[in-house]
Parts: structure tokens; C-alpha cells; sequence
């Protein structure tokens, strides 16, 4: 029996520790991060809230004792006009005061998110993919959009703390004078309400990190069946009723889990506000019957009870607050630390300048995604001069597309280094890094803007130079295609999403729009990952006859499947397997009679190039 006794008493220490204890290390920096992002964000009007605040807090108060005069003055038949005013201008003032800081509050959260978002989104561009890929990445990213709120409410609920605290301290001295005994349980039996609330938001807070995966998923299935994008293939294929059948199950599955913790903090939230309530239940039938005794006075009797009202309301809502608002708010915000706080390859670290490009050199690189144990690329060697056109081909899967993704420092490598003019690619900024380079991905991206927007989104600051825009778009092979359908010029927008007028685009014609955006950048370095996946065989001849006259120093890369297109390039790389297996000149591979010669003699018969 005694060890049962000593067991439950450890495990009702160790509750409470979870529930009171505070990192205060933790919960200074939560609160100097979020007290910084509402000033920063909204200045003066912060100032104004707070003021507005502390009269919300103080007029309920004057309007009690007003009411206390006002019904002692009826009682006694003796004047009470003054009162009246007084009590109704209080309320009044009450109802504008609440709207003036409703309307303060509201534009706070909204400066405030827009300001938390443009942080999330800066620190998001400087994380490498490699982290985001990950599951644990993904769930972290989560966290941190679903604290956006925490962060921004934070300050909030400590004003409120303040607040709920001043209210608390002017009734309950009241009551205490009146009837401490009394006093003293009513506001103990608000204790059992508080310890469930908090039980069951820490349970919702844990329920919803561990469903984090699976909300994403369900998410999913719901885009694919209400977006545009995929919608064809879901009619063609006729998805609707298996994908809303996966939708359902998804979610069905959060849902149960969600309703038997609300179905358990609804009993709990019934039962302790039973408990609560007859307190006061209790307490005002003692004042009435001190009241009829003629021991207080009628405006005593209001008094006392709305001070009662009062009191237990305060109490509760102030160790709700701090309890879960501000202690289990801090305490989630290590999450938003983490992300904020993480250490960002390149960033800041930079100790060279780089204006131009002489060299690039893999030497004995190794990469493996973080979610495998396989390496994509083993000891990966090869050196690019300033001039060069490298072609780089081999089986798909081979690892030609991640070579690219590093280059680019998109991913980190496992070992080994890159050097660009002979020093570290960590020695640089990684955005004077990618200024270097120009590239049509191989899986490029459909923006639905503008047609100059589309061109201009790889050097905005030339956005305006409609001449250069035109000229890209005649080297990309689509100006031509595209000049008689825009009935706004340049400014048409590519697709109907943002206006019915816009112009709907086929796969090759949007591939073209990307080779134009990557010739405008016009950098040293220019980048083709499968150019030319998408297009007839007149656009595809006309890339490769613009990769082969690239001149003025430029550097080109080419990743095709025509492999016979490696033959205007003075450098060819052959991976198979994460490897280097051959390298050289068209004419060295095809007489080494390798892979390169082999995968050469297949195409052969179907392709053939242009020489000059």
C-alpha cells in the first residue's frame, strides 16, 4: 500500500512538472522573438493596443461599483440619474473600446503574419533541399507554419495575463473582505477546469504532430481532385472515385482520432464546469441571504456576485493563460527556433568575391540523397574551363541531373569537393555562385504569369527591356508561335488562372518559354538538362545549333538523350552507376567502343545531327 501511495504521489509530480515546468531560458527568448515581431511590425499601434487593453480591463470594474451606487440609491428612493449615466456611459464606453482594439488587434496579426512569413520564406531559400526532402524536414516546416499564430499571439497573451490579473486582485480583495472562507473555495474549485484544459491541449498538441504526416496526405489526394492541374488525368483515368475513396479514409482516420479526445474533453470540460459553477451557485445564495438578514445592502448583493463572476472567470482564464498561452506556447516555440536557427551552408560565411567564371572541378565527389543509404554519386571527377561545351551522358538514373543539383549547391555532397577558379564552392556566396549559371531544368516549371514576367523571372531588374525579351524569345523558337495569339503583347498572360484571356500553352511551347528565360539571364554558364524533351525535332536541332555557336567565353553543359548530340561538345563524361566510366571527345569515345560507342550505335540510325 505505502509504495502504491509513493508511486502515485511520483507520478502526480511528475504530471505537474510537465505541466508547470518552464525553460526560462526558453521562454525570455519566445517571448523577446515574438514582443520584436509585433513592434516591428506595427509600431505606435502596439502602443495604442496595450492602453486600450488596460481600459478593457479597468471599465468592467468601474461599472460594477457604479451599478453597487445605482442600486443602493433605488433601495433607499433616493436620486439616481447621476448613476444611471455613469453606468450606461461605461457600458458604452466598454463596447467602444472593445472595437477599437478588436480593429487594432486584427490589423497587429495580419502585419504581423505578413512579416512572420517573409522571415519563414528567406530562411526557407537558404535551407539546402537535401533537408527539406526529408520526412523530418517536412514535419518541422509544419511545426513552424502552425506556430505562426503561437508567435504572433504570444505578446497577446501575456497582455491578457496582465489584464485577467487586475481583475482578479480588484474582486477577489473585495470578496476576501466580505467572506474570506467563501472566498477561498469558489476559487478553489476552478482548480479542477484548469488542470483538464491544460491535459487536453497538451493531448491536441501531440495528436496533431503525430497526424502531421497523414494530414499532409489527405491534403494531397484533396488537391488532386479540385485542382486544375491534374484534373485532366483524373477524368481520363477516371480517379474520382478511388482518389475520394483514399480522401476518406485519410481523413475519417483523423477525424476518429480527433473525436475521442473531444469526446473525453467534453465530459471532463462538463464535469469540472459543474464543479466550477456551483461555487458560485452556492456563494450567491449566501450573499441574498446576508442581503435579506439586512446584513449588506441590495448594491452589495451585485456587487459581490458580479465580483464573483469575476473573480473565478479572471482566475481561470489568467492560469489557463499562462499555463498553455504562454508556458506551453514557449515551450512549442523551440521548434521555431530550431528551424530559424539552423546552419546554413554558404550563408554569411563567404571570404571571396566572384565575378566571373575560369574553372569548375568535381574532385572526388561522393552523394547520396539524405533518405539513402545509396550512393548516387561515387568518387565523380571532371574538370570545366572557361569556354568549354561538356556533354554528359549515360542510362537515366545514372546521377546526370544531380551533377547539375550540386553544381548549383542545391545539395550538399557527402565528400570530396567542388572548386570553382580554384577555390571551395564554400569560400563563396552561394547566390554569386548561381549568378554564374543559366539553366533549363529538366523538369521546368509552368509559371501562369505574364509572358514577360516568365522571361524576365531569371534577371528581374531587366524586366522593362522589352527588346531583349523579344530577342530571347526569338532565339528560344516560340516568338513567332505565340506573337499572333497575345492580344496584350508581352504582358498576355501564359495560361487562364489569373485571366480568361490568357493563353494556354502546349508542353513544348512552355519548354521553349523556359529555354527563352534561361538565354536572358545571359550568364557565363548555361545549363540544358534534356532541352529538349518536349519539342519537334526543327526546335530540337535549333537548341543544339545554339548550344554549338555558344561563343564570347561561355561556358555550356549539355544533358541529352541524344546521345549523337555530345558530338559539338570538346568534352564528354560518360557516368553509369554514380561513376565516371569514360571520358573524352565524341571521336576518343566511339573508337574507346565503350558504353558511350554502344549507346552512340543505337541511335544512330534513328537521329542524325548537323555538322557544320
Amino acid at each position: 500500500m505505502k509504495l502504491l501511495k509513493k508511486a502515485s504521489k511520483d507520478m502526480l509530480k511528475k504530471y505537474i512538472y510537465k505541466i508547470f515546468f518552464i525553460d526560462s531560458r526558453l521562454f525570455l527568448k519566445s517571448l523577446n522573438y515574438s514582443f520584436k515581431l509585433l513592434y516591428k511590425s506595427s509600431g505606435l499601434l502596439f502602443a495604442a493596443y496595450l492602453l486600450l487593453q488596460l481600459a478593457c480591463s479597468i471599465t468592467p470594474l468601474l461599472s460594477t461599483y457604479i451599478l453597487k451606487d445605482l442600486l443602493n440609491c433605488l433601495a433607499a428612493s433616493k436620486p439616481a440619474v447621476q448613476y444611471v449615466w455613469l453606468y450606461v456611459s461605461s457600458i458604452v464606453l466598454l463596447q467602444v473600446f472593445q472595437s477599437i482594439q478588436a480593429v487594432c488587434n486584427d490589423s497587429m496579426q495580419k502585419k504581423a503574419d505578413h512579416l512572420y512569413t517573409c522571415n519563414l520564406v528567406e530562411k526557407m531559400n537558404s535551407i539546402p533541399l537535401s533537408f527539406i526532402d526529408t520526412s523530418d524536414g517536412k514535419n518541422l516546416i509544419d511545426e513552424v507554419q502552425y506556430l505562426k499564430m503561437t508567435a504572433v499571439n504570444l505578446p497577446n497573451y501575456i497582455i491578457q495575463t496582465a489584464s485577467f490579473l487586475i481583475s482578479f486582485i480588484v474582486a477577489f480583495s473585495e470578496l476576501i473582505s466580505f467572506h474570506l472562507a467563501f472566498s477561498l473555495i469558489f476559487i478553489a474549485l476552478t482548480v479542477p477546469g484548469l488542470f483538464s484544459q491544460i491535459h487536453f491541449r497538451r493531448k491536441a498538441d501531440m495528436l496533431r504532430r503525430k497526424q502531421a504526416p497523414d494530414v499532409r496526405k489527405f491534403c494531397y489526394y484533396r488537391w488532386m481532385l479540385t485542382d486544375a492541374w491534374p484534373a485532366k488525368d483524373v477524368r481520363m483515368y477516371d480517379l474520382t472515385q478511388p482518389l475520394l475513396k483514399r480522401y476518406n479514409e485519410e481523413k475519417y482516420a483523423y477525424l476518429i482520432a480527433n473525436k475521442k479526445l473531444d469526446k473525453k474533453r467534453m465530459l471532463s470540460a462538463m464535469l469540472t464546469e459543474l464543479i466550477m459553477r456551483s461555487g458560485e451557485i452556492i456563494f450567491s445564495f449566501f450573499v441574498v441571504f446576508k442581503a435579506i438578514s439586512g446584513d449588506i445592502s441590495i448594491g452589495d448583493v451585485a456587487l459581490y456576485i458580479g465580483f464573483a463572476l469575476t473573480a473565478t472567470t479572471s482566475f481561470q482564464n489568467m492560469i489557463g493563460t499562462i499555463l498553455y498561452g504562454v508556458v506551453r506556447a514557449s515551450a512549442n516555440m523551440k521548434y521555431l527556433f530550431q528551424f530559424f536557427d539552423m546552419q546554413v551552408p554558404h550563408a554569411g560565411g563567404s571570404t571571396r568575391k566572384l565575378d566571373s567564371f575560369d574553372s569548375l572541378v568535381f574532385d572526388n565527389v561522393f552523394f547520396k540523397y539524405p533518405t539513402s543509404d545509396q550512393y548516387i554519386l561515387t568518387g565523380v571527377s571532371f574538370t570545366l574551363k572557361k569556354g568549354d561545351k561538356l556533354s554528359i551522358v549515360g542510362m537515366n538514373g545514372s546521377g546526370k541531373s544531380t551533377i547539375i543539383k550540386l553544381m548549383l549547391g542545391l545539395y550538399e555532397i557527402n565528400s570530396g569537393q567542388i572548386l570553382i577558379n580554384g577555390f571551395p564552392m564554400a569560400d563563396y556566396d552561394i547566390q554569386d555562385v548561381r549568378r554564374l549559371f543559366s539553366v533549363l531544368f529538366q523538369t521546368f516549371v509552368q509559371y501562369p504569369l505574364t509572358l514577360r514576367e516568365n522571361i524576365a523571372l531569371s534577371d528581374l531588374e531587366r524586366i522593362n527591356n522589352s527588346e531583349e525579351i523579344e530577342s530571347v524569345l526569338i532565339q528560344g523558337g516560340i516568338y513567332e508561335e505565340l506573337n499572333a495569339q497575345l492580344e496584350n503583347g508581352l504582358d498576355s498572360y501564359m495560361t487562364r488562372q489569373f485571366d480568361d484571356k490568357g493563353t494556354e500553352l502546349s508542353k513544348g511551347q512552355w519548354q521553349k518559354i523556359a529555354l527563352s528565360r534561361a538565354y536572358f539571364k545571359n550568364a557565363p554558364v548555361i545549363i540544358f538538362d534534356e532541352p529538349s524533351a518536349a519539342l519537334d525535332a526543327e526546335a530540337e536541332d535549333k537548341i543544339f545549333k545554339n548550344f554549338e555557336d555558344i561563343s564570347d567565353g561561355k561556358t555550356g553543359i549539355m544533358i541529352s538523350h541524344r546521345i549523337s548530340a555530345a558530338r559539338i561538345s570538346n568534352k564528354v563524361i560518360v557516368l553509369d552507376s554514380g561513376r565516371i566510366t569514360e571520358q573524352g571527345t565524341h571521336e576518343e569515345l566511339v573508337a574507346l567502343d565503350g558504353l558511350y560507342a554502344k549507346l552512340y550505335n543505337l541511335q544512330r540510325e534513328k537521329y542524325t545531327v548537323k555538322e557544320n
